[in-house]
This record gives C-alpha cells, sequence and structure tokens, in this order.
C-alpha cells in the first residue's frame, strides 16, 4: 500500500494510502474513509450509511452529511440519487482539503463546509430528506462523538428533517446504539450492520411501516446489476415498528 500523503498537524497525523484505485484515509492512525471510482459500495460501514436511502419510495432530494472525512457516502448517494442538494459539514479543515484533493470530492450540486455541527445547525432552519450523522473526533483508540447522541440532540437534528424525512446515525458498537435507542421520536427504527465491522448504523424514518421499508430496499437492490452489488455485505433488523 503506497502512502500518498502523511502529515503532523497540531499533534494530529493524516495519512492517505492507495492500495490500486482504492484510497483510505487515516487519521491517527483511526481507518476514516475509504473510496474506490470503479465501485459503488465498499462492503465497509460507508454502504449501510446511504443503503437506507433506498427504503423510501421516494428518494431523497436534498441531504445533509454530518462528519464528511474523505466523502465516501456523499459519493455513493450521488451515485444512487438525482440530488438536487448535497450539504457536508466537517470540522477538520484537514479533512476537507484532503477529501478535495485526494478523493474526488467535487460535484456541482455540494457544498463542502468546515464548520462545528451543532453550531451550524443552530444557526440554520435548513429542511432535508436524509441526514448521515457520522460525527466522530480523533482520541487515543477508537474515535469518539464530540457531543452525546443524546435526547437534545437527536431534537435538533430531527427540527431539519422534512415531513418523511430519514435520520441515519453511525454508533461504533451495539450497545452505543442501543443508549441511542430511546431518544428518537416516534416513526420506524431499522438497524444496519456487516459482519466485518462492530458498528451499528439505526435509520430513522418518520413515516413507514417497518416492514414494507425493508421491503422496499431488497427489491430496489434486486434492480440493480449484479456488478454493483456484488460487493455488498450488509444485515438490515427490524428494531421498532
Amino acid at each position: 500500500m503506497a502512502v500518498l500523503f502523511k502529515k503532523k498537524r497540531n499533534g494530529v497525523t493524516y495519512e492517505v494510502r492507495s492500495a490500486g484505485n482504492t484510497r483510505r484515509l487515516y487519521t491517527n492512525g483511526a481507518f476514516h474513509t475509504q473510496f474506490n471510482p470503479r465501485h459503488l459500495f465498499t462492503r465497509g460501514v460507508w454502504d449501510l450509511l446511504s443503503l437506507p436511502s433506498l427504503c423510501q419510495p421516494t428518494p431523497p432530494k436534498k441531504v445533509l452529511v454530518l462528519g464528511v472525512a474523505g466523502g465516501t457516502v456523499i459519493h455513493q448517494l450521488y451515485k444512487m440519487h438525482s440530488l438536487e442538494k448535497i450539504v457536508g459539514i466537517e470540522l477538520d479543515s484537514t479533512h476537507v482539503q484532503l477529501a478535495k484533493d485526494y478523493f474526488q470530492l467535487d460535484y456541482p450540486k455540494l457544498e463542502l463546509i468546515q464548520a462545528d455541527a451543532r453550531t451550524w445547525l443552530e444557526s440554520r432552519d435548513d429542511k432535508f430528506d436524509y441526514i448521515v450523522d457520522d460525527i466522530f473526533i480523533h482520541a487515543q483508540g477508537d474515535p469518539e462523538r464530540p457531543y452525546a447522541a443524546d435526547r437534545r440532540w437527536s431534537r435538533l437534528l430531527a427540527q431539519h428533517l422534512t415531513i418523511n424525512g430519514t435520520l441515519v446515525q453511525n454508533h461504533l458498537s451495539h450497545r452505543q446504539s442501543k443508549r441511542a435507542l430511546p431518544y428518537f421520536g416516534r416513526g420506524t427504527v431499522l438497524e444496519f450492520s456487516t459482519e466485518k465491522y462492530a458498528n451499528k448504523v439505526l435509520a430513522w424514518f418518520k413515516s413507514g411501516a417497518a416492514k414494507t421499508l425493508k421491503k422496499n430496499l431488497g427489491k430496489e437492490l434486486e434492480n440493480w446489476p449484479r456488478s454493483t452489488t456484488h460487493r455488498l455485505r450488509h444485515r438490515c433488523r427490524i428494531i421498532s415498528r
């Protein structure tokens, strides 16, 4: 694996590595992004963040991604849907620059903003059909959330969803996702996971029956060519109806 970029800034070590056409972003040794322009899916956590967008009968038009890193989920959502607008919020200015320079994150309808997600949300009243909450900061060992996935945070995110919107939230473990679950409002929750990682991704839908949402996902993927979906390794489980 070749090292394309490696620098230490403000005590944080950033690395971009390549293996063939695949690019990977590491921050203090933590694996943040995997992207290959030849493949839509990655066999990783990023797939779990984009797959819930296929559950609703009406595809999302306006998307918000909190925690961009190298931008894999933005690439996926852009290729999966005809988006009118996608906003990416990233606290780390180096991540923003690396996403542009090494991960081809440059779309005409993409607004990439370097900002604190909570501060940005509290100052805006924009509504989105699909919100991805993938915010983590540098820490010793695994990355950590800068603020808890509690009731206050969930309410703030919900305020920015459209009436039939979807909130997708990444958790590093089952224990963390279980702790966050009670803070979702009325609606339906599906859990997405993959064998390779311990992450549990919760998708909260403001509308739609759980079985129907899960069935919609299956039907949509069946209609796609095998050359696109063969890398998918995911499990979708109903948590609440």
